[in-house]
């Protein structure tokens, strides 16, 4: 794999905890063992990453981020699966923020390729989610 490109690490570890890609185009993905694989992303692209670990309630600790991959010499945030990081868009970092951020996903779905959004929608959109306020209007917008 080419060293400026972000990596994402998908599957299941042993503990439980389970990685998956929402969205994205990834430059390659190889497969590491079953069940477990490598996506790797071409820097600026934008794509969506779930953690979840499940248990008996539903999902404790499950996570959604929209990410855009680093450029080299770029700042970027470290996340756990994804080297060397990432920029941060969209992070819903508990149940019911990931609960909330994935149904304004599946308003995007019903419209749109997610990963062909600008960053500022996904911006704007983790802006509205963390407000409170309702998103479905975002996508009517042409703006977009």
């Amino acid at each position: 794999m080419t060293p400026n490109l972000t990596r994402v690490f998908l599957g299941q570890e042993n503990s439980g905890l389970s990685t998956r890609l929402l969205f994205g185009n990834p430059a390659s993905s190889n497969l590491i063992r079953p069940g477990v694989s490598i996506a790797a992303f071409q820097q600026d692209a934008v794509f969506g990453y779930e953690r979840r670990r499940p248990n008996e309630r539903s999902a404790d600790g499950w996570q959604i981020f929209i990410l855009k991959a680093a450029s080299p010499g770029e700042l970027a945030s470290r996340i756990r699966g994804i080297q060397p990081g990432a920029e941060i868009l969209l992070s819903a970092l508990n149940h019911f923020h990931a609960r909330r951020a994935s149904r304004a996903l599946s308003l995007v779905w019903q419209h749109t390729d997610p990963h062909t959004l600008a960053p500022s929608f996904w911006l704007r959109l983790f802006t509205q989610l963390q407000a409170g306020f309702d998103t479905s209007d975002l996508l009517s917008r042409q703006v977009w």
